[in-house]
Formats: C-alpha cells, structure tokens, sequence
C-alpha cells in the first residue's frame, strides 16, 4: 500500500513537471511549409541586443566605461557571423526599415505573448539592392544575462516576478524573440521565443561569441522544425 502510493505521488510530480513546461514556445502558420535554406535576409541586429547585469559583465570583460555598448555590439557581430556561415546568401537589412512599423503582440500559447515591430500590410520589404526577399527574419529582442528564463520576460503569469541575481553564476543567457516574415503575402510564418544557456567558469569573449553561436543554431533548428506543423 505504501509502495502504491509512493509510486502515485512520483507519477503526480513527473505530470506535474512536464505540464509545467508544457507551454508552447513558437507558433506556426498554416502556410509555412518550407524553412528558409541557402538564402536569408535578416533585420534587428542593429537596436535587438540589451544587456542585462552590465555590472557584473563590466567587471569581467575588459570594456571600459562602454560594457552596454560593446558587449551588445560584440553580440550582434558574432550573431552576424554565425549566420553568414550557415547560408549561401545573407542580406542584412537596416533595422531603420521598421522604424514607422507599428508594434504588435503575438500570441504563442494561452499564457505567452511576444511583441515586436512587424511590416505594414501590402508592403514589401526591399534590399539594398532594389530585390524584395520572400522571407525576412525579424530578430525583436536578444536579452542576455546570467541564468536568465525566458518566463520571467513573456509568460503573463510570471513576468512579474523578479529576476534573482545570484552571485553563484551557472550560465550566461540569451533570450531571444524573432518572426520569420512572409515578406511577399505579409504575415508571420514562425514566430518564437528561445532561451539559451551557456555553461561558464571564467568569463571571456569567447563564452560571449559562443553563446551567439548558439543562439543561432536554436534558431535555425527551430524555424526547420516549425515547417509544415
């Protein structure tokens, strides 16, 4: 009889955890059927990047007076560079090309709303070239930390509560909102929130560039595994 109903209770908390982390993160359009491979064109890794903890960054990163701003441009240009890497073709709009776009939520699970600038209705985006990308990748938001989780910043339910700055740091975080938009039918095709965690024992540049790269990486996964859902 204990066992059983030792066994019951280890059943409730494993349901527990896993409704727990049963939100969905991405949502999908009916339409996205294909993610983008060998060409991409990207906006928001100008203004997307903030820091947070700048604190205690500055006091392990040789930045001077500037951590806020280097270290959030060090991120942009090792974000830049990963992607560069993994298609053929990259095309980096100017972040000003969403400047008189209105701002929108999206709605992702019952308690998970992103927001973020998106394109006018029955406008096309165009590079600097003069050609209109099919698909743009609208990066909305990269908040690195320490030890960061996504729900404090876009869970309804959570998002008021307080973000513990501990003093035994595990990791430093990304948290990330993006939308790849159908630049030619102007809707969003994949929308997410990702959350990344890099292990680190003494901060360098490298864990910065390393945690870009796998920022990336989740990103490309995601948008392959959101197609045809």
């Amino acid at each position: 009889m204990r066992h059983s109903l030792w066994t019951m209770l280890a059943m409730a908390a494993l349901l527990f955890t896993g409704c727990a982390d049963s939100y969905h993160w991405s949502n999908s359009h009916p339409a996205y059927a294909r993610a983008p491979y060998g060409e991409l064109a990207i906006t928001g890794l100008q203004k997307a990047f903030v820091l947070t903890r700048t604190k205690w960054f500055a006091n392990r990163l040789d930045f001077g007076d500037s951590t806020q701003i280097k270290a959030t441009d060090f991120c942009s240009k090792a974000m830049e560079h990963e992607f560069r890497g993994g298609y053929v073709k990259l095309t980096i709009l100017p972040d000003s090309i969403l400047d008189n776009a209105p701002e929108e939520s999206q709605k992702l699970d019952s308690r998970i709303f992103m927001k973020g600038k998106l394109p006018e209705q029955g406008i096309s985006l165009k590079g600097p070239d003069g050609t209109v990308p099919p698909q743009i990748l609208l990066i909305h938001e990269v908040i690195i930390g320490t030890d960061l989780k996504r729900e404090n910043f876009f869970d309804y339910a959570l998002i008021h509560n307080e973000t513990e700055e501990r003093r035994d740091v595990k990791n430093i975080s990304a948290v990330i909102s993006y939308t790849l938009w159908d630049n030619i039918k102007q809707r969003p095709l994949f929308s997410a929130v990702d959350e990344i965690q890099h292990p680190v024992a003494k901060l360098s540049l490298n864990d910065l560039e390393q945690l870009m790269r796998q920022t990336v990486q989740q990103i490309r996964k995601n948008m392959y595994q959101g197609a045809g859902k």
